[in-house]
């Protein structure tokens, strides 16, 4: 219940008041009531009230002394004047005390108790807006993580779309140099028959056996996981760190990852080492060099599976694949694909392209498909996307094999593409349709409860921003909006049954609020749930 006291030197219109206020029907309740602004002032400090209701020229102390001496103690509540007087002056103190109302005598049942609910309206939102805030600084502490995972993932990759924010981002790192290992793990048996949640859960045993590894050993590093099987792992050292000074103790890093990853969970993987960097704005050129030597021209040795780009630098071809960054763009086209059916695929793929045929030697272009083919495959399967179930009629050594030139190679990622596109697109619509079926019937069936967006989202196993999208671009409006209207039509027909009072009925369709719920009916139908029945 809301708490309310007058404040006024008439006991007629003290009486009056306390007459005229439907208590119940707002949800208030009066804690008290004085003849002047000092005691007033006693009454209000003792008992809190949400909202005060005082007259202007009473005796002791005046009205306008009372609230500036409430404002001075931080007072939150609303404060409604109630005065007899019209004076400008007075209604400009009252402006500058932030008063809510300024109502004149006498006052009328309806016009007392609109203000009232106005009030108790403009504290609801007030206080869920300190609530929405709180969350919101919880969920950045909770999230903050994850949101420079992120950015460093657009750093290292070279996706990032704003450099100045990423100079703020990477600027305590500014005084170190910075090398990339690159991170394969091999498409072995064991790998590839493993369920969804047990991928998963392998690439999070490898990222914890490194975090031991380089913990241990007290190095400065992150961790990136990038697409399918890849993961990029940043080694920081001092500025002007020389390659030929560390690059054996690197090695034997290397060395012990892949060794304590198939002991322990009898994964096969290998690592390339890039080059250093200073700036990390370059930091994706090392990403492309500890790549460039997992092609899959490269053979596996399985003594070490550890190799350098130091070693392949000479190799023309290995200058052309860093030049074009073959990883930043499986990186942007599994992205798009992921988040938008594809939409910017075909600038992704000719801006690559037009990268590749600046390269004076042509590259191997069935072992290029081949890497495409093998990371798409591994990096979709977690988004239930099986590029082998799509293209069943497709022998793609066979495809590959028959291209001779750029334009061909283009053709076939286009073609690629395109096909897996319409495929995803068909397969998101339906589900799209079954999760919207499922969201509108689920709150036709529990309107009476909490719902969340977060809860609906948890159901469908969609995110919080993509269902909301996917709703109001298949409905038209908002969730939100939805389970408003499924609460007000049911009001409304309980209020035409005329068996339940006003409050029940607001109970029955999951507002403990009274007020608010007659202003939310107010809102969508125009009249309140009292002028119904009328």
């Amino acid at each position: 219940m809301w708490k309310v006291a007058i404040i006024d030197d008439d006991r007629q219109v003290l009486k009056g008041m306390k007459q005229v206020i439907p208590w119940e029907e707002i949800g208030a309740e009066l804690v008290g009531e004085c003849l002047n602004g000092e005691r007033g002032l006693e009454l209000i400090r003792e008992k809190k009230p949400d909202i005060v209701i005082t007259d202007i020229y009473m005796p002791v102390m005046n009205g306008m002394k009372m609230i500036e001496t409430l404002r001075k103690e931080s007072f939150k509540g609303k404060i409604l004047i109630h005065s007899g007087y019209s004076d400008f002056e007075v209604a400009r103190q009252a402006l500058r005390l932030q008063v809510e109302d300024y109502l004149s005598k006498p006052v009328s049942r309806n016009t007392i108790t609109e203000v009232l609910q106005r009030a108790i309206a403009s504290i609801e939102n007030e206080n869920h807006s300190k609530i929405e805030q709180e969350k919101l600084r919880d969920q950045l502490d909770e999230y903050e993580p994850y949101v420079r995972k992120e950015q460093l993932k657009t750093v290292v990759t070279g996706t990032a779309s704003n450099w100045n924010e990423m100079t703020l981002f990477c600027k305590k790192e500014e005084d170190q140099s910075h090398i990339v290992l690159g991170i394969e793990i091999l498409r072995t048996t064991r790998m590839s028959d493993v369920r969804t949640p047990d991928r998963l859960l392998f690439r999070f045993a490898i990222k914890n056996i490194i975090k031991e590894i380089l913990q241990a050993e007290k190095r400065s590093y992150d961790y990136v996981e990038l697409h399918g099987y890849h993961a990029a792992l940043i080694l920081h050292f001092e500025k002007n760190a020389l390659y030929s000074e560390h690059i054996d103790p690197i090695r034997a890093l290397a060395r012990k990852i892949i060794e304590c990853v198939q002991v322990y969970l009898n994964i096969t993987i290998r690592i390339g080492i890039g080059r250093f960097t200073e700036n990390w704005s370059n930091l994706s050129d090392s990403l492309e060099e500890a790549f460039q030597p997992l092609g899959p021209d490269v053979r596996v040795f399985q003594s070490t599976g550890v190799f350098e780009y130091a070693s392949t630098e000479c190799s023309s071809s290995a200058h052309m694949h860093t030049a074009a960054k073959p990883i930043k763009f499986y990186q942007q086209l599994i992205e798009d694909i992921k988040t938008t059916q594809g939409k910017n695929a075909e600038k992704i793929i000719e801006k690559y392209m037009t990268t590749l045929k600046g390269s004076t030697v042509p590259p191997q272009f069935s072992l290029l498909g081949a890497q495409f083919w093998a990371i798409f495959s591994f990096a979709l399967v977690d988004e239930d996307i099986r590029l082998n179930d799509i293209f069943q009629d497709h022998t793609i050594e066979n495809e590959l094999s028959k291209i001779y030139t750029y334009d061909q190679y283009e053709a076939w990622l286009q073609g690629i593409i395109r096909q897996l596109c319409a495929n995803q697109q068909c397969q998101e619509s339906f589900k799209h349709k079954m999760a919207i079926d499922f969201i509108k019937q689920y709150i036709r069936d529990n309107y009476a409860n909490d719902i969340t967006i977060a809860d609906l989202a948890d159901k469908v196993f969609i995110s919080r921003n993509y269902l909301s999208q996917v709703f109001k671009n298949a409905t038209g409006e908002t969730i939100n909006n939805y389970i408003i209207s499924v609460k007000m039509e049911e009001a409304k027909r309980l209020i035409l049954e005329r068996k339940h009072k006003i409050y029940e009925v607001a109970n029955k369709v999951g507002y403990n609020n009274i007020p608010y719920f007659s202003t939310t009916f107010r809102k969508y139908f125009g009249i309140t749930p009292a002028e119904l029945l009328t």
